[in-house]
């Protein structure tokens, strides 16, 4: 039976254990990496995503709502002045020769190697194969695209059948569903992104965790453009875009020490389950030296 002082003892070295994420000045140079990846990846990036959600007919009624939901994530203020121009890059890049297709593909597969790369870094993993690491990247492509219809096209239903029906008919769900999402997707890269099985509640755990933060984070960084007009003063229009950059390594910033937290709990859930094998194993050989 442990007593109160094992216990607090125990609680000191899980918080020195995770402490250890903010003082892995790694993260940061992560993030920073990724960002100046993703700024010549985006385009491309949302172009072959945006592509592979048209082909679907199925969840084409709910394209605006993707879309929405992309461009609000990816810009929380001003997104529609974003959307306008990123939409106006998708529909001149309709029209691009093949060299242009073949430098969207290698920009996209160049951005997917460092993420790959910083994924595997984190996790203490090998490095996966060329052929492997397409297909993960290609997986997470398409994956995404419908997954967000899938659950679009699911809350659509079950929204129309709550409001069908008499006792529930006030209840809406629609506002949790982008939390939902976020949450959904962020369990979905922790587990795919790295070359190593990783454990499903440390998954879990940290996407949520993960989630929560970005939300915070989100709501924040709308407050301080809202309330912050000396950016807007000195660059203009021209802010946007700086506020584009801004929030995209605010967002990396969540997401790598998020995925740092995931191999932490995965850690300490491995260092569980090996103490449960051993025990048996100790209980054995007593029992067969008796």
């Amino acid at each position: 039976m442990p007593t109160i002082k094992s216990k607090i003892s125990r609680l000191y070295r899980h918080i020195k254990f995770f402490a250890t994420i903010f003082v892995d000045k790694d993260l940061t140079f992560y993030a920073a990496s990724l960002s100046f990846y993703t700024i010549f990846t985006l385009i491309p990036l949302l172009l072959i995503v945006l592509t592979l959600f048209t082909s679907l007919p199925s969840f084409s009624e709910h394209y605006e709502k993707i879309e929405e939901f992309i461009f609000s994530n990816l810009m929380p203020v001003n997104s529609e002045t974003l959307m306008s121009h990123i939409n106006s890059f998708l529909e001149n890049s309709v029209e691009m020769s093949m060299i242009s297709f073949v430098i969207v593909i290698i920009s996209s597969l160049l951005f997917f190697q460092n993420f790959e790369y910083i994924a595997n870094k984190i996790f203490h993993a090998k490095k996966r194969g060329f052929w492997d690491s397409v297909t993960t990247f290609w997986t997470l492509l398409t994956l995404t695209p419908i997954g967000l219809g899938a659950s679009f096209y699911i809350t659509g239903y079950v929204a129309s059948l709550m409001a069908s029906t008499e006792y529930i008919s006030d209840i809406n769900i629609l506002p949790y569903v982008p939390y939902v999402i976020i949450w959904a997707l962020f369990f979905l890269i922790f587990q795919i992104v790295a070359n190593t099985k990783v454990n499903v509640k440390a998954a879990l755990i940290s996407s949520f965790i993960t989630s929560a933060v970005f939300s915070i984070a989100k709501n924040s960084f709308i407050y301080y453009v809202f309330y912050n007009k000396s950016y807007a003063t000195i660059y203009g229009s021209f802010s946007i875009v700086m506020f584009l950059f801004l929030w995209i390594y605010v967002s990396w910033i969540v997401f790598v020490y998020g995925l740092k937290l995931c191999y932490m709990i995965h850690r300490v859930y491995e260092k569980s389950a090996a103490k449960q094998q051993q025990k048996p194993d100790e209980n054995s050989v007593e029992y067969s030296s008796n």
